[in-house]
C-alpha cells in the first residue's frame, strides 16, 4: 500500500504539521510519499525528504500556485 501525504507549508518552510502525518502514515505502513506544491519549493522538498520514512518527495512548483486559496 502506498500514502500520498499532502505537505504543508508557509514562507519556504515546512510546517510541523506535516512530520506528525507522516508519523501517522508510518504507524499505518507501506510507501509514503509527500507532495510538495507551490511556487519556488525546493527547500521545502529538501525538508521533506529528510523526515523519517518517507519514500519519494513529489514536487509540483509552478507560478500558478503562488496564491493559494484555501476553499
Amino acid at each position: 500500500m502506498s500514502i500520498l501525504v499532502l505537505a504543508e507549508h508557509h514562507d519556504g518552510q515546512l510546517a510541523g504539521a506535516t512530520a506528525h502525518v507522516v508519523a501517522a502514515a508510518k504507524a499505518i505502513g507501506g510507501d509514503i510519499d509527500v507532495l510538495v506544491a507551490g511556487e519556488n519549493v525546493g527547500a521545502v522538498a529538501e525538508a521533506a525528504a529528510k523526515l523519517d520514512g518517507v519514500s519519494k518527495v513529489r514536487v509540483a512548483d509552478n507560478a500558478v500556485y503562488a496564491h493559494q486559496l484555501a476553499e
